[in-house]
């Protein structure tokens, strides 16, 4: 199976999930490990060859691979392919099955990328113990947010959060009609991570044919807090969504 998302909406501790199945191996983000901030300056393996790594290296049934698919993310580690070479690329390697992961609130998405970004801490075990809320409040610069090989504006992100998940379920839903595969499984993080990680890992499950098996969630949320208490510019940020189809994400 083939997970695409944004990052930041829950695909850790649903893959944390998967992989306790005996059926399913989760191996992440397989190409986040070469992209700038890692990799640095060195060739980038073809992507055919990343794939096949990946399936060489499995040793369970179903394989499970992450793609971060912003422009910024790892679709940026080959620019001049198309989301249909993605595609054509995860299916000669037997990747039939499409798992899309959204979180809708892209502001609190941000918060977490951010905040993720300056601590380097992506993940947090459920015995960890937080840092104080007065040592993760962060500043945002509604001007130029950078992530990934890119730089724009919060109200830029928003706009790509949503524009992409758009572009990307269309033309995955279109591919897997036209290849006779089962539909995408899409998955909201609101829905069926956040009120609890069991509710997407049953229909991951239910989608590939396999029974559930007894699983432990063992990452818990970093910030977990409302917005306006992680955010120290709130009024800045309150005054720039106010008016925008964005403003009923100030509330969570």
């Amino acid at each position: 199976m083939a997970t695409w998302h944004q990052g930041r909406c829950g695909s850790s501790v649903l893959g944390s999930l998967l992989t306790q199945h005996s059926r399913i191996q989760a191996q992440n983000e397989i190409f986040s490990r070469y992209m700038p901030r890692r990799w640095g300056d060195r060739p980038v393996p073809p992507m055919q060859e990343v794939l096949a790594s990946a399936v060489r290296n499995a040793q369970k049934p179903v394989l499970n691979i992450e793609i971060k698919c912003l422009s910024a993310q790892n679709f940026a580690l080959y620019p001049q392919a198309s989301f249909q070479d993605w595609l054509t690329a995860t299916a000669g390697h037997g990747f039939e099955r499409h798992l899309l992961i959204h979180r809708r609130n892209g502001l609190r998405r941000l918060v977490s990328h951010l905040m993720a970004q300056r601590s380097g801490v992506y993940v947090q075990k459920q015995d960890a113990q937080p840092l104080e809320l007065a040592n993760r409040r962060l500043t945002i610069d509604p001007n130029a947010i950078h992530e990934g090989v890119e730089t724009h504006s919060l109200l830029g992100w928003l706009e790509r959060y949503d524009h992409t998940h758009q572009q990307l379920r269309d033309e995955l839903q279109q591919w897997c009609q036209d290849q006779q595969q089962p539909p995408p499984l899409e998955l909201i993080y609101e829905d069926a991570i956040e009120p609890s990680p069991q509710l997407g890992y049953g229909q991951v499950c239910a989608a590939l044919g396999l029974e559930p098996e007894p699983v432990q969630v063992r990452l818990q949320r970093i910030n977990p807090e409302p917005l306006a208490q992680l955010i120290s510019n709130w009024a800045e940020i309150e005054v720039l969504l106010a008016p925008t189809r964005f403003a009923w994400m100030l509330a969570a």
